[in-house]
């Protein structure tokens, strides 16, 4: 049992297997602190966890009793006491104790507490928050969404796995060894370790755990039933899992995965890191960033975008940060980028019916393979990159169906790695910022600077496309024809520019619904360009006529030689389709920044009644 390879089985198929190899990876990281380095790795029919150097016996003899998550204590309303429900030990015993017992009903206060005084800062305030420059008076623990979700369907089977584990205190040394024999071949050797474990406990006279309810939180694939040899009635009731499989799990969840309420809904959806080669000490400085993150609520596939947007974000500030004593040569030498670290995330979606939930769907969520650094300057420029996709995403309204659709778009984009996917978003973005604005609403723009980074990473000899001279000129005068002809013609913007032009709604619809045929989209940008081009004459003529004819304002032409740039780069690439769509994406985009657009809005303002703090969820897994 003392080697450098543990193993953890993929015998689920979904989330629950990852959730084991994070509790796997706690252990043999306290055990060989300070000694050996653990890493985590697929290894396809399992997840292999490494250690620089073998375990050794000596290390686990001295290593002092540790807990890696909290047992909760809750007000129990038929006593009307504090109790440690699904357990037989005494809160008084560990009253102090927040590592091991934490109150969950100190978490309420500490949580509404929070938010109320999120709710009531000011502008400046909010400003100062978001730089980190103002800290809170209080805040609810990193996992309080998790406890949220353990409270009060999962209790029992949570704090009971969490006794077991407290129970081992006077034989610890014996409780990693079963561990370690346990994860120590493949097979995963459960028969084994439950006879070792016997024998530890009749010799010390201690109570030998039994079996372990399935909870769904762990395993979405899950929950209660009936499956009899015969055809004989049975009430249906909570499966079981080796107990020691489950602890590991419920470790997991804490080191590996979050889980969120969909906003305006008791719903929730909870997402596990895929690890790929993730040593383990990375992992926990970025999962500390990651989760202070994704504070807030959001709809259900906003959670999806969110949650591989801002942990990617998070990868990047730790490679920033971490720079002088750890390159992340790996990431910034990959082709994958931080995929070459986690391959994405698995999700489960939990439908609430009332007293119990039912996981509705179980999928998994890439993270953004564009995201690829080369240099330590790019970093900087990468979360600025990911910063504008996250204010894009999070400014979308999911229950509204075109916003619905345009969400869905992206997170195919993002898990597929697909370009098109992208174009069909961006295409759809560029009519929803024209509406939003005639309706006086925000809707961010993708900048130029931006959308060059993204394109340089996903597809670099895209860059050819955009750095040439013509397709900037016809993207200029897209931009000139659309987004800034209605940004002039605004009401808080009247009287301020001298020159109005037309707007030409729906211009970008009719370029992409056109691109599909090369002759058809080359007759569209045409007649673009004529119309566009006698507007600027007519303004100019008019203006000569009123003696103005220097007037700040005025819209550059579009020259034959931009067009004939545009065709020789359609003959050469044969993609008219593509073109097409890059061409509306950067017209539509912002070249410069206005700081009339848009007040500080912090997006947790819209924190939902169903996020309060003494509104409690139920995953029914306890009886």
């Amino acid at each position: 049992m003392f080697q450098n390879t543990y193993y953890i089985a993929k015998s689920s198929g979904t989330f629950a297997d990852n959730l084991a190899a994070f509790g796997l990876g706690l252990v043999l990281s306290r055990i060989a602190e300070g000694n050996a380095k653990v890493q985590i790795e697929d290894g396809g029919n399992c997840f292999l966890l490494n250690c620089t150097a073998p375990i050794k016996e000596e290390w686990v003899k001295r290593r002092r009793f540790f807990v890696g998550a909290p047992m909760l204590i809750t007000f129990d309303k038929k006593t009307g006491k504090l109790s440690l429900k699904g357990t037989s030990l005494s809160v008084d015993a560990l009253a102090g104790m927040s590592d091991i017992a934490y109150s969950y009903e100190q978490g309420k206060i500490d949580n509404a507490a929070y938010w109320d005084w999120r709710r009531n800062l000011s502008a400046e305030q909010k400003k100062l928050f978001a730089q980190k420059n103002l800290l809170p008076p209080v805040e609810p623990p990193s996992d309080w969404e998790l406890f949220r979700a353990v409270n009060p369907g999962a209790l029992q089977a949570y704090n009971g796995a969490l006794a077991d584990w407290y129970s081992t205190q006077s034989v610890f040394a014996d409780f990693l060894c079963m561990v370690l024999s346990y994860s120590a071949q493949l097979p995963n050797d459960e028969i084994g370790a439950s006879k070792y474990w016997e024998a530890i406990c009749k010799r010390e006279g201690l109570e030998k755990p039994s079996a372990a309810t399935a909870s769904q939180l762990l395993n979405p694939a899950q929950g209660k039933g009936t499956n009899m040899p015969k055809a004989t009635f049975s009430a249906p009731s909570n499966l079981k899992n080796f107990w020691l499989l489950e602890l590991l799990k419920w470790q997991g969840l804490h080191q590996g995965g979050i889980t969120r309420l969909i906003s305006g809904t008791k719903d929730r959806k909870t997402f596990v890191l895929t690890p790929k080669r993730l040593d383990w000490d990375r992992h926990v400085a970025v999962m500390k960033k990651f989760k202070a993150s994704m504070a807030g609520g959001a709809g259900a596939i906003q959670l999806d975008v969110l949650s591989a947007l801002r942990y990617t974000k998070a990868m990047l500030e730790h490679a920033e940060e971490a720079m002088s004593h750890d390159p992340f040569s790996e990431l910034l030498d990959a082709n994958e980028g931080v995929s070459n670290f986690v391959s994405g995330m698995n999700n489960a979606f939990y439908k609430n019916l009332g007293n119990s939930v039912a996981t509705m769907n179980i999928a998994t969520i890439g993270l953004p393979r564009w995201v690829r650094p080369r240099m330590p300057s790019d970093l900087a420029l990468l979360k600025e990159a990911i910063d504008e996709h996250i204010t894009i995403a999070r400014n979308l309204d999911e229950s509204r169906g075109d916003q619905f659709d345009l969400l869905r778009q992206y997170r195919d984009f993002l898990s597929a790695d697909d370009l098109s996917a992208f174009f069909s978003f961006s295409n759809a973005y560029a009519g929803f910022i024209i509406q939003q604005r005639e309706r006086d609403k925000f809707a961010p723009q993708f900048s130029v600077k931006n959308l060059e980074i993204f394109m340089l990473n996903i597809q670099p000899n895209l860059s050819k496309i955009t750095q040439s001279q013509g397709f900037k000129n016809l993207a200029y005068a897209i931009r000139m024809a659309t987004v800034e002809a209605q940004r002039r013609s605004l009401k808080k913007n009247a009287g301020k520019y001298p020159v109005l032009y037309e707007k030409r709604y729906g211009l970008g619809q009719e370029l992409t619904r056109k691109a599909a045929y090369r002759a058809e989209f080359i007759k569209a940008l045409s007649e673009f360009v004529l119309s566009y081009n006698s507007e600027n004459a007519r303004v100019r003529d008019r203006l000569d006529k009123q003696e103005k004819p220097n007037t700040k304002g005025l819209r550059n032409d579009i020259h034959t030689d931009d067009l004939n740039e545009l065709f020789a780069l359609m003959d050469e690439f044969g993609d008219s389709h593509m073109i097409a769509s890059l061409l509306v994406a950067y017209g539509y985009a912002s070249n410069y920044q206005r700081s009339e657009e848009k007040p500080f809005h912090d997006p947790d303002d819209d924190l939902l009644p169903n996020q309060s703090a003494d509104d409690d969820q139920t995953l029914g897994d306890d009886d």
